[in-house]
């Protein structure tokens, strides 16, 4: 049979193109031994036949549960994948994949990285973190509260935005309606009896008219400019960076940087707490963090702390989170406990996440119906208003 597939090298770079093989284990099977990491495989003869590698962040949460479950049984990895693969159909290829890397002595976080599975960044560092801290089922079991946590935030952010953007288009379909029929003709009323609309009418009038124009040009200009910086991000470090420093800065994400202080202070909490020096377990901590920026930031407080000074120290030098931070490390240098006032840390941090979301989530559905009241009545005056002087000028 012939398939189509789309992958990565070992090196990073992309590879697609179609290869003979016996079914899709089969072709993901001689892709891996030629050096190709296959994300998608498709059969040209048999449209119905395809086989994806990367697992949704739910997949994902479900098999770190279940894998921290048999693991902390205390079946080896390779065992515990073995029988992970043998009660699920749905994803047999993926973790024979991944059991083959284990096997190999490659580590389970080297041989997910190979599986090209989607593993994020900070599930990377967590998964070495907690190899290297011998500390892996508890950490599954974290990794998989996490995804799930994210899985929920996203749900309910899509829930909060459900009603508001269904009241926001259509108040814009009334607006357009507005300008589109109702202005019109209440100027040629308003022309047939020697009048016109007032300056202030027409002022909102054309206001109104503009917002309603520039909106979907405006909507796709931002998407094509964000679809371009990010690209250019994957590209060039520095261009993450400088873009990453930028949007952490504007008021909407300063939430994203309590997710990297939380991020942080886990995976250093869990390396700390299995013997790791903390300037070898810094570098992974901050890969965790899912931002360049502040990675960046933490890497230099690294070489500090290399050169001899506190965490604490080095940590209040990194901008944004480093303050808090640094106060938490200082408790936990003095006191002689720094993996548990970080793993406190990392608990506070995603209390103080969950309630400025919901926060946020209460707020969001007000401010946007707000908006569109406001918006609707700005054009309703000013259609309001010369018939008002109308009436005024005939007495009535």
């Amino acid at each position: 049979m012939t398939f189509v597939y789309k992958g990565y090298r070992a090196d990073g770079s992309r590879a697609s193109g179609r290869i003979e093989a016996a079914d899709v284990r089969d072709a993901a099977r001689r892709l891996r031994d030629s050096g190709v990491f296959a994300r998608k495989i498709e059969s040209l003869s048999a449209p119905g036949v395809s086989w994806k590698s990367s697992l949704s962040e739910p997949e994902r949460a479900a098999l770190w549960r279940e894998l921290g479950a048999l693991l902390g049984a205390g079946l080896a990895p390779d065992r515990a994948l073995a029988l992970l693969r043998s009660s699920d159909s749905g994803r047999v290829a993926t973790l024979e994949r991944v059991e083959e890397g284990v096997r190999a002595g490659r580590g389970l976080a080297a041989s997910l990285e190979g599986a090209g599975i989607g593993v994020g960044s900070f599930e990377r560092a967590a998964l070495s973190s907690a190899e290297a801290s011998a500390t892996l089922p508890r950490t599954l079991v974290s990794l998989a509260d996490e995804l799930d946590a994210r899985v929920d935030a996203r749900s309910r952010v899509r829930s909060a935005l459900a009603y508001p953007c269904f009241v926001l288009a259509l108040g814009v379909l009334v607006a357009a309606g507005m300008l589109g029929l109702v202005v019109p003709r209440t100027a040629m009323m308003l022309a047939a009896s020697g009048m016109e609309l007032p300056p202030i009418s027409r002022a909102l009038v054309a206001a109104a008219r503009w917002v309603v124009l520039l909106a979907a040009p405006s909507a796709v200009v931002l998407g094509c400019a964000w679809a371009i910086a990010a690209v250019r991000a994957r590209r060039d470090r520095a261009v993450a960076v400088a873009l990453d420093r930028a949007l952490l800065r504007l008021p909407p994400f300063k939430l994203a940087a309590t997710v990297a202080a939380r991020r942080f202070s886990a995976v250093l909490s869990a390396l700390c707490e299995g013997g790791m020096p903390v300037a070898d377990a810094m570098p992974l901590a901050a890969s965790a963090m899912g931002h360049p920026f502040l990675e960046e930031a933490a890497l230099g407080a690294t070489s500090r702390v290399r050169a001899g000074e506190s965490l604490s120290a080095s940590l209040s030098e990194v901008p944004i989170i480093g303050g808090e931070l640094a106060r938490w490390a200082a408790v936990g240098e003095n006191a002689g406990c720094l993996p548990e006032m970080l793993s406190v840390a990392a608990a506070r941090f995603r209390v103080r996440w969950e309630r400025a979301l919901s926060i946020r989530l209460a707020m969001l559905e007000p401010v946007m119906l707000a908006g569109v009241g406001l918006f609707v009545f700005v054009l309703a005056l000013a259609l309001l208003l010369p018939v008002l002087s109308m009436t005024k000028s005939l007495g009535i």
